[in-house]
């Protein structure tokens, strides 16, 4: 096996706060950076990333994530202060130009990014259109409202997590594991699912709890519009690749709401799978996809447009 193919830890202070990074190939090779999900954290790419043809793929838990650190408690976990990190990381690993991959809330991450850095050769979003969470118009204040509320009540009742860092949350890794899974619509595999649980777990000895913030299940007190999560879409200027899934987050209806503000250039390509399909079971033809995407192919694109 090819060295640059094996997973390897590394560790980065940006932004004042330190973040966990898993990476892979050569550091010679084009950068690409790897931006998880909601609740997920770099293990997403675990299983495609090694398959990626001559480049230098960089995964970080985003704050609160993972083997990240926690932000403040006067600091929050919203998508623009993901992508100044983000920005600030790029800066700190001397990148002049590089891809993207997003999965989910990643590609939200992502789609705020290119409009902070216009060094991104390439986007690619894995079951991601943008902003995941969206607040309607002219619901920001009684959404503020909830979101206090919500965090009160799971301070003083010690739900979601706030309770005290010895307290078990778990008995066993399957305990994890099934709870993982349930949170993601059990779409997710029980393999696909460890591999994100054992780079989220603390073991106590006696069991086990999360390391992710518990705030990060909470909704932010302020959130993108549906139009400007539409806006950041429509600012991307650089090649889009969406891949999504069947039986994934937009399916129907879903995909049909943003679609009008897709960049004309967006191409798009359909795969089987729910949300995760990526860590669950990439097929062959996901990654020739993925490498089209990135310019590592050894054919021409063959998605086509989203507006052909």
């Amino acid at each position: 096996m090819n060295l640059g193919h094996i997973g390897r830890e590394q560790t980065l202070d940006v932004n004042g706060n330190h973040f966990a990074l898993r990476t892979w190939g050569n550091e010679s090779d084009p950068p690409v950076l790897a931006l998880h999900g909601w609740l997920d954290n770099a293990a997403s790419f675990e299983r495609i990333a090694p398959l990626l043809r001559d480049c230098f793929v960089v995964a970080p838990d985003l704050a609160g994530h993972g083997r990240s650190q926690h932000r403040r408690a006067d600091s929050g976990y919203y998508l623009w202060e993901h992508a100044d990190d983000m920005n600030a990381l790029v800066e700190c690993l001397g990148w002049k130009r590089f891809g993207v991959l997003g999965h989910s809330m990643g590609s939200g991450v992502a789609s705020i990014l290119a409009a902070m850095n216009r060094s991104i050769d390439t986007l690619v979003f894995i079951d991601g259109m943008g902003a995941p969470f969206t607040v309607e118009e002219g619901n920001t204040v009684e959404h503020m409202r909830k979101a206090q509320r919500l965090l009160r009540l799971a301070l003083r009742a010690r739900l979601h997590g706030f309770s005290g860092p010895e307290e078990v949350q778990f008995r066993s890794l399957e305990m994890a594991i099934n709870e993982r899974r349930s949170g993601a619509g059990a779409s997710l595999s029980v393999e696909g699912a460890r591999l994100l649980v054992m780079r989220d777990l603390i073991n106590l000895g006696h069991g086990y709890r999360w390391r992710h913030d518990p705030r990060l299940v909470l909704p932010e007190p302020l959130q993108l519009s549906e139009r400007q999560a539409c806006e950041f879409l429509q600012q991307i200027n650089c090649p889009l690749h969406l891949l999504l899934g069947h039986q994934g987050l937009f399916a129907g209806s879903a995909f049909d709401k943003r679609k009008h503000a897709l960049p004309p250039h967006t191409q798009v390509q359909w795969h089987e799978g729910g949300h995760h399909f990526h860590l669950d079971a990439p097929a062959p033809a996901l990654i020739e996809q993925l490498n089209q995407a990135l310019g590592r192919g050894e054919s021409g694109p063959q998605q086509r447009l989203v507006n052909e």
